[in-house]
């Protein structure tokens, strides 16, 4: 809306264009008495826009990379020979449902044979804290049935514990990759199994600018699309900055991310992506308007129909606009014609309407 209204007062200077030229014609080279004899106004003739305010809004694009929500390789938890395997590519698994299990054998013999110690060792404490009552039993033999009981405990919690090592189970809800094992394989513990993601969220870093990184924050939304879902575009929003900025290419990385509950993206993807950032309003002016002069710029606006050079710096370019930094107000008339033989203080006469430099 903005762009049109300040396109549309350059507009109609341009429509008036004509008129101006014959006006500025005669008085260009008018002497004082001719001014009289044509009636021709007062001061230098222009042609007048108003300034708008405008918000210095930027568009930004980027290509980053996905990652899971959380992804893992999973591990051989200890070595032995593969009985079972559930891992297919790309099912769906709940956290501790089981994924692999190894030949238990000897560890599950191994756990009844330390259930039976401990079932012996409980009976022996118990029958020496009897006769320790009755004063029979002397102190010492129950203090080494104690230990005997503990050592039996602590024994059949590690016997349990390797054979629970027996069984590789999904660390969280997630999918798992290609198995690199098969049934009947032998296996050394943390020999890789396969890969298991979690991609109910994909996860896209990315890299901005350390002059954009003022515009930037957490909850700040992108669009992304990647090759590999065509003709989609996927919405999400920032969750991270890096604490650092690269010192070797001025950048900032940034996380970002975008809710997969169809799974159609990957990890490793790459993905197009378009942020909106917002910026700090400022005054915009139609690009006539904008002088440049002993390498800086400036507008002329009309105060009590006098000419005054505001000087200005130009923030962007925008469709016929200049959004510029200055000490100028909204509806500030500046000259858009008739700018060529100005100086500061100078007479001007304004050739447009009020309504031409307000549409």
């Amino acid at each position: 809306m903005l762009a049109v209204a300040l396109v549309a007062g350059a507009g109609a200077a341009w429509h008036h264009r004509a008129d101006i030229a014959t006006v500025l014609s005669p008085i260009a080279g008018a002497k004082p008495e001719a001014r009289e004899t044509l009636a021709l106004p007062e001061g230098r003739p222009v042609i007048v826009a108003n300034v708008e305010v405008a918000r210095d809004d930027l568009t930004y694009s980027a290509i980053g990379t996905g990652y899971a929500q959380r992804s893992v390789t999973l591990r051989a938890p200890s070595s032995g020979e593969i009985t079972a395997l559930a891992i297919e590519p790309g099912r769906k698994f709940a956290a501790g449902e089981v994924l692999m299990r190894l030949d238990d054998r000897d560890a599950r013999l191994a756990v009844a044979l330390a259930e039976a110690r401990l079932a012996r060792a409980t009976s022996e404490r118990d029958r020496y804290q009897a006769l320790q009552d009755t004063g029979v039993a002397a102190t010492a033999r129950l203090e080494e049935a104690q230990t005997a009981f503990e050592v039996a405990r602590i024994e059949l919690d590690r016997a349990r514990a390797e054979l629970d090592d027996r069984t590789l189970r999904a660390p969280f809800d997630g999918v798992a990759g290609l198995a690199e094992v098969e049934t009947g394989d032998r296996i050394t513990a943390d020999e890789p199994v396969a890969g298991f993601d979690d991609r109910s969220s994909i996860l896209v870093e990315f890299d901005v600018p350390e002059a954009l990184l003022g515009r930037v924050g957490p909850g700040v939304a992108v669009s992304a699309s990647t090759p590999a879902v065509e003709g989609r575009s996927f919405e999400g929003e920032i969750i991270a900055i890096d604490s650092r900025v690269d010192a070797a290419t001025r950048t900032a990385r940034l996380r970002a991310a975008i809710a997969n509950p169809a799974d159609l993206l990957r990890p490793g993807a790459s993905f197009a992506l378009r942020m909106e950032l917002p910026g700090p309003r400022y005054p915009a002016v139609p690009e006539l308007a904008l002088q440049f002069s002993r390498g800086s710029q400036h507008v002329w606006r009309v105060v009590d129909g006098r000419a005054e050079e505001v000087p200005v710096r130009l923030v962007r370019r925008r469709a016929g606009l200049v959004i510029v930094d200055g000490p100028l107000e909204e509806g500030d008339p500046v000259v858009v014609e008739g700018t060529q033989r100005l100086r500061p203080g100078i007479e001007v006469s304004v050739m447009n309407p009020e309504e031409d430099a307000n549409s």
